[in-house]
């Protein structure tokens, strides 16, 4: 079945050769330079718009994407590295924060009494509130009044660079209009630490 097919296909082909060849052969020498150059022409389109130009695109978007995946891939990497840092950081608030049994308050009120006298401290004020469902803000704001310079300084360095460090949020100072060399003071400082269950 297949050779039959395959006979009729080869002798249409060859009519259609025939019917060709003798038309070409009819054409004067200017009509056959003429269709060459047009097929030349043809041709060289379709391999450009046809092959060319479609790999050319592909290629032009095979490089985009390569190099967008590169920078992502270092973004990654980068959020890695942070994710890291991160994890390690929380780890050391949590260690920190089961190791110390006491309340800001308590630590807060130890390190200024002995430095600036009870009688300075007007008022300290405790707060509390959930940063996430692992871990809680505990807030103090403290205030002073009558204190000379040097105790605030010598308060800051006990309170930020002391045993169990915490942070100062702000300092607001502000010099007594009777004795210019006293000041008001008033510190905000933080800790984060477990939420208590």
């Amino acid at each position: 079945m297949i050779a039959p097919l395959r006979e009729r296909l080869r002798a249409a082909l060859a009519g259609l050769r025939e019917s060709v060849l003798t038309r070409l052969d009819g054409l004067a020498p200017r009509e056959r330079l003429l269709l060459g150059g047009a097929l030349s022409v043809s041709t060289v389109l379709i391999l450009w718009l046809g092959i060319w130009e479609p790999l050319a695109e592909r290629e032009a978007s095979l490089r985009s994407n390569l190099e967008r995946t590169r920078r992502e891939a270092t973004e990654i990497g980068e959020l890695v590295r942070r994710h890291g840092e991160l994890t390690r950081d929380v780890d050391a608030l949590e260690n920190r924060a089961s190791r110390s049994d006491t309340s800001l308050f308590a630590r807060l009120e130890g390190v200024a009494v002995p430095v600036v006298g009870r009688d300075r401290i007007t008022a300290m004020n405790p707060s509390r509130h959930n940063v996430d469902d692992r871990f809680e803000e505990e807030i103090v704001d403290l205030r002073l009044e009558g204190v000379s310079m040097e105790r605030v300084l010598r308060l800051l360095h006990a309170i930020e660079l002391g045993d169990d460090p915490v942070h100062v949020a702000r300092l607001a100072l502000k010099r007594q209009y009777k004795d210019p060399t006293a000041l008001d003071a008033t510190l905000v400082v933080s800790r984060l630490a477990p939420v208590s269950k």
